[in-house]
């Protein structure tokens, strides 16, 4: 398997999200053209093994206001230890450990909602629980640098109180996530005004037009994240973050407007390619 470290994603949250994640690391990495150059990695999309992760947020205490619309993911319900989607991505992990019989590994989970502290917290300690070898990586620490990185900032450089809009799902939103990473590193967070929020949710669950119910965002998806994204740039935004990892599936590019678009799918991407083989990584392309 080479001399680096093999790459694991743990996908399937959603689908074509681990799809990306994937062709993002190939399109990231350093080879000398030929298939033997790229990296190893191992895929595992093991959607029925993981469930909701917003779901699972919002189970933790009454929602704050009427739930979202538009496939699942709707409000405060019973959930069972099975249903805790920290447990099923361990499930995953432990898999990949076993198929890797001691080869270093290094891992990312390509879903946002999934770094809240409830879940990932959880997640790495039932991975130190099991021993399973694979380091991981925090997808949203990696986003935030490159915020800054898109910004112009070196790295560890703090923001200067500029206003970075998010658009996440209701999960985590309601989690906080991201305004404490954003605060503790200088910034300020924007979210959509709250009487958006529900559409924003149903742009990526709906299950007839949602980006996880199709293959390719349906057009009124891609309307709708776009419509969202310049409500943020008009009120001030200085850069976007596409919080959600369908998001970037349904507005591409890097810049919207003017302003950065910051993917952590991206961030995650290099990350992964760094920690596994360094001297692989391509230079930033703004």
């Amino acid at each position: 398997m080479g001399n680096g470290s093999v790459i694991v994603i743990g996908g399937g949250v959603g689908p074509m999200a681990g799809v990306a994640l994937h062709a993002s690391i190939i399109a990231n990495t350093l080879t000398d053209g030929t298939d033997q150059s790229h990296l190893c990695i191992h895929h595992y999309s093991c959607s029925e093994l993981i469930p909701d992760r917003t779901d699972y947020l919002l189970s933790l205490a009454p929602p704050q206001e009427e739930p979202p619309t538009g496939g699942t993911s709707g409000g405060a319900r019973e959930f069972s230890s099975t249903s805790d989607p920290a447990a099923g991505m361990a499930r995953v992990f432990e898999l990949a450990s076993r198929a890797l019989d001691g080869w270093p590994a290094v891992g990312g989970v390509p879903c946002n909602t999934f770094h809240a502290s409830a879940i990932f917290d959880h997640f790495l300690a039932q991975l130190e629980k099991n021993n399973t070898g694979i380091r991981i990586v925090n997808m949203l620490l990696e986003t935030i640098d490159l915020l800054g990185s898109r910004l112009g900032r070196e790295a560890g450089q703090r923001g200067n109180g500029e206003v970075i809009g998010v658009l996440s799902t209701t999960g985590t939103r309601r989690s906080g996530v991201y305004d404490e990473l954003l605060a503790r590193s200088g910034y300020r967070t924007l979210h959509v005004p709250e009487s958006d929020q529900a559409t924003l949710h149903a742009s990526i669950y709906d299950p007839l037009w949602g980006i996880k119910a199709t293959a390719s965002p349906s057009p009124r998806a891609i309307g709708t994240v776009a419509d969202l994204s310049s409500k943020l740039v008009d009120a001030g935004a200085a850069a976007v973050i596409l919080a959600c990892t369908e998001l970037p599936l349904a507005l591409g590019g890097r810049m919207f407007r003017g302003v950065p678009l910051v993917d952590p799918m991206l961030a995650l991407a290099r990350a992964l390619i760094r920690e596994a083989a360094p001297e692989k990584l391509k230079p930033l392309e703004y």
